[in-house]
């Protein structure tokens, strides 16, 4: 774990629109705590698992991630395989682990147990494994406390897993069965009936005249 690894975490953060506490907390996930940079993993169909992000060696041939490389480039790395993988800005921890964990963003049910990753779904994963290595990324980057919690996107922990803001955009930009259905808008006011007042001088002056001409002819 070096300094110059916080740096380039948080300059890849940046490039990519992702919370930097987020990256850290897969990066310690996938390393186990250790922010290894060429970190051994399972042997899987893709070969022997190195590095930040556990790349299989197609992958670390694919995007140039070499041992001994500097971090900031294997950092590099990184930024094009999230992005290939259909992470874009504002995406929370739930797109990106599921596209570091099952290849894509919006997977969240894929397991890799069968291939000798870790019993659990994505979302189990970041739901329930990940607190431990977010309280390691916030101290690796100087944040104590990290950003207030898991920034999950749309979807929220242990609650059944939505897309986020950009799968949902592009899921109602699909076509649909029919017209949209409005929700009813608010009822028209209705113009207050008059207030019933006092009548005017002149009409109160006239009745009172009338009320005395009667009284005078019932005597007279």
């Amino acid at each position: 774990m070096t300094p110059d690894l916080a740096a380039a975490i948080r300059a890849s953060a940046e490039r990519i629109g992702a919370d930097p506490v987020d990256l850290a907390t897969v990066i310690s996930y996938e390393t186990a705590g250790t922010f290894d940079p060429w970190k051994a993993g399972p042997t899987t169909q893709w070969g022997q698992h190195r590095g930040l992000i556990q790349w299989g060696e197609p992958q670390r041939q694919q995007y140039g991630v070499s041992q001994g490389m500097p971090v900031a480039s294997q950092m590099q790395a990184v930024e094009k395989y999230l992005t290939n993988a259909g992470y874009r800005p504002g995406m929370g921890i739930m797109d990106m682990y599921s596209a570091v964990n099952a290849g894509r963003v919006g997977r969240y049910g894929a397991s890799d147990a069968n291939n000798g990753g870790a019993p659990g779904t994505v979302a189990d994963k970041v739901n329930n494994q990940f607190g431990p290595h977010r309280a390691k990324a916030a101290q690796m980057l100087g944040m104590a406390g990290g950003t207030g919690g898991l920034s999950y996107g749309a979807a929220q922990p242990n609650t059944p897993a939505m897309p986020s803001a950009i799968s949902l955009a592009d899921m109602f930009a699909q076509p649909n069965d029919g017209p949209a259905t409005m929700l009813p808008g608010p009822e028209p006011m209705q113009q207050a009936a008059p207030a019933l007042g006092r009548p005017a001088p002149e009409v109160e002056l006239a009745r009172r005249q009338a009320l005395f001409a009667d009284v005078g002819s019932f005597f007279g």
